[in-house]
């Protein structure tokens, strides 16, 4: 099995097991529980028990739902990573927007937009272009028709002000 070629595969399931996971905790039902989360370790963990559930249930639209146990770690890092980031995150998201206005930005585009800036401002080591491309490809698979370049627009931006 060549391994270099599962590497990135898994890292996109890892992102959009993210998320999926971010995008339910940006919800207004779940606010509370995503507070939670971010420092406590246990409800963390209770939390990603209770997603596992529905997303390894197989349906129509999720036949492969599968995901290891090294990916899971992935996703999880970017999960935490993000939303303890968020405030600050949203902060300069905000900034790149047309009419400066967060609380108008679909939940399914701001988890996305998020996860997207979490990884280009904390790993140097990857072009910001392979997470660009990352996100406006879970954009093109989950988001609102036009979000797509919504998202690269906003992630681009924001690349070229804080790159390296």
């Amino acid at each position: 099995m060549n391994t270099s070629n599962t590497k990135p595969v898994k890292r996109s399931v890892g992102r959009e097991y993210a998320f999926k996971f971010i995008y339910k905790h940006l919800l207004s039902d779940f606010v509370r529980e995503k507070n939670q989360i971010i420092s406590d370790t246990q409800a963390f963990e209770t939390a990603l028990s209770m997603f596992d559930q529905s997303y390894y249930e197989e349906d129509i639209e999720h036949p492969d739902n599968i995901i290891d146990a090294h990916t899971k770690t992935y996703a999880k890092e970017l999960i935490l990573g993000s939303l303890r980031q968020e405030e600050a995150n949203s902060e300069l998201i905000e900034k790149y927007l047309s009419n400066g206005d967060l609380q108008k930005v679909d939940r399914m585009n701001l988890a996305v937009l998020l996860l997207g800036t979490y990884e280009i401002l904390h790993d140097q080591k990857t072009s910001s272009k392979v997470f660009i491309n990352e996100y406006v490809n879970i954009a093109k698979k989950y988001c609102p028709n036009d979000s797509q370049g919504f998202i690269n627009s906003i992630l681009d931006k924001l690349a070229k002000d804080h790159a390296v």
